[in-house]
């Protein structure tokens, strides 16, 4: 079973923010060597990105052999673009898209915890939509664990609902210092029935995530955005995913895509495929399983999912 923990489901995407999304995949792709044509990438973008229903997302998942997505939705309480109509609409048809079907995707709530009527707009989430969890974008500017977003962990924590949480350097307007790792610490002392997913493992800053997660039963990471470093410089990837291994365990790694944001520079069933293919393409003196393999497209995020 392969499974993506994080996807981002995108109801309406305004064209205004095309742009503006676009940098990171025009990053990704200048690393990787790829040749960037802004009229065909902003063509992908308005072709993939815009999904109400969940149609495109199915497509896709059978595209890359994909079996089972956690969406999420997002908030970003400090741009006047995402006002609290469009924040309760897109949740609601991102839930809608988990609930069309069940079998194959789980939701995840977008709110911001700097919204004066945080707490009921997650209370709505979770009973009228149907969604499971919270993803935060703390990079957006506020702390991961502070008083407003304690607020917000205690209706996941009663709800038996995981975080996915951004970590790691992005450019500006992001506030980095947010995205800290270590920033996460906190939340497994004080609500240990979390189960905690870092983003990309806080990319470059990994093994800030990874000193934490070794201790932190509940706190596991994702390779979502991982693959620029895998398609650009695959000893490199090869040498950091096999000390990250070493060093936390593999348990404590899941796989995830960052979709559909990245998937206009190359196509997901790529990413799945370099993953699969470790065990036999492997620069000499770095080895991977494939039981290893097989944890981290899937089986360690079954577990955490509470799947059987």
């Amino acid at each position: 079973m392969i499974i993506d923990v994080h996807y981002h489901q995108i109801p309406i995407m305004p064209e205004e923010l095309i742009a503006e999304t676009l940098k990171d995949p025009i990053r990704a792709a200048k690393f990787m060597g790829l040749t960037v044509d802004m009229e065909a990438l902003t063509a992908k973008a308005k072709e993939y990105w815009s999904d109400p229903d969940g149609e495109k997302l199915m497509t896709a998942m059978d595209e890359s052999g994909i079996d089972f997505t956690v969406i999420c939705a997002i908030d970003n309480a400090g741009s006047d673009l995402i006002t609290r109509e469009l924040v309760l609409m897109q949740n609601q048809m991102v839930g809608a898209v988990a609930q069309k079907y069940p079998d194959r995707v789980m939701a995840l709530a977008g709110v911001d915890p700097r919204r004066p009527d945080a707490t009921d707009l997650l209370r709505q989430c979770f009973k009228e939509f149907g969604m499971q969890g919270l993803k935060y974008h703390a990079d957006y500017g506020y702390d991961p664990a502070g008083p407003e977003s304690y607020k917000l962990l205690e209706i996941v924590e009663e709800n038996e609902g995981i975080l996915l949480s951004h970590t790691g350097p992005l450019g500006p307007p992001a506030r980095p210092k947010y995205a800290e790792p270590m920033l996460l610490a906190d939340i497994g002392v004080d609500f240990p029935g979390i189960k905690v997913i870092a983003a990309h493992m806080g990319y470059i800053n990994w093994r800030s995530w990874a000193s934490l997660a070794a201790h932190q039963p509940n706190l596991y990471g994702d390779l979502a955005a991982w693959d620029t470093y895998a398609f650009s410089a695959y000893e490199l990837f090869c040498r950091e995913l096999r000390d990250i291994i070493d060093f936390v365990g593999v348990e404590k790694i899941l796989f995830g895509t960052d979709d559909p944001i990245t998937k206009v520079i190359r196509p997901t069933k790529d990413w799945v495929q370099l993953i699969k293919d470790l065990p036999k393409h492997a620069p000499s003196g770095i080895n991977f399983t494939e039981a290893e393999v097989k944890a981290i497209l899937g089986q360690n995020a079954a577990k955490i999912l509470g799947f059987s």
